[in-house]
């Protein structure tokens, strides 16, 4: 193979070893020039297609949210009608936050400290608020939004809400079911953000 060409197999392998490494050494530890070799490929094709270490740590993480399926559930909450269709965005991402929780936490520490991994953790987080963001706005046409909010603070609010530092925080450090963060989550955020939605579905405190 030229270093011009790079079938989709082969931009798997990369992309998915680069996540495994990132997963279990972080953001930071890891070099190109070891993703490269532990894909088996040159470093020559990878900066190629990806430029720099933070260009193929973005492309990463865009390829997790495709092949895990992430990409199809937030496609699918889309056409659902809005207020199901939020409640079915927040139930997909706390469900994708533990499969992605060690990568999202180096990249975030990257974001933190100025390092090349910062803009993938940017990137990926500000399309999730995006997403929030549209489903927000549906319910607004609906007539749906709680008094008080509007929908950019209504994103703004959910997006904070479910970042993994809260999950890692409350399932990882303090023992909690993810059952029960992510029932919690999506009941409170019903509650607070759509009008006449109620807490019917709160979770029982185990």
């Amino acid at each position: 193979m030229s270093t011009t060409e790079l079938s989709a197999e082969t931009r798997a392998r990369i992309l998915g070893t680069a996540w495994r490494l990132v997963r279990d050494s972080g953001a930071g530890a890891v070099t190109v020039k070891e993703m490269a070799a532990a894909a088996g490929v040159s470093r020559q094709l990878v900066y190629f297609h990806y430029q720099n270490r933070a260009g193929l740590l973005l492309a990463m993480a865009r390829h997790q949210d495709r092949s895990s399926g992430f990409t199809r559930e937030v496609a699918a909450a889309r056409a659902l009608d809005p207020v199901p269709g939020f409640e079915a965005l927040l139930r997909a991402w706390c469900a994708y936050l533990a499969e992605i929780l060690p990568v999202a936490r180096a990249l975030e520490a990257a974001y933190v400290t100025g390092d090349e991994g910062g803009d993938a953790w940017r990137d990926r987080m500000t399309e999730l608020r995006e997403a929030f963001r549209l489903a927000l706005e549906r319910i607004a046409d609906e007539g749906r939004l709680a008094q008080g909010w509007t929908e950019p603070a209504a994103a703004d609010w959910a997006w904070a809400r479910v970042l993994p530092g809260g999950w890692a925080a409350l399932v990882g450090m303090r023992g909690w079911d993810p059952r029960e963060y992510t029932e919690r989550t999506v009941a409170s955020l019903l509650a607070e953000l759509v009008a006449g939605a109620g807490t019917g579905n709160q979770a029982r405190s185990g």
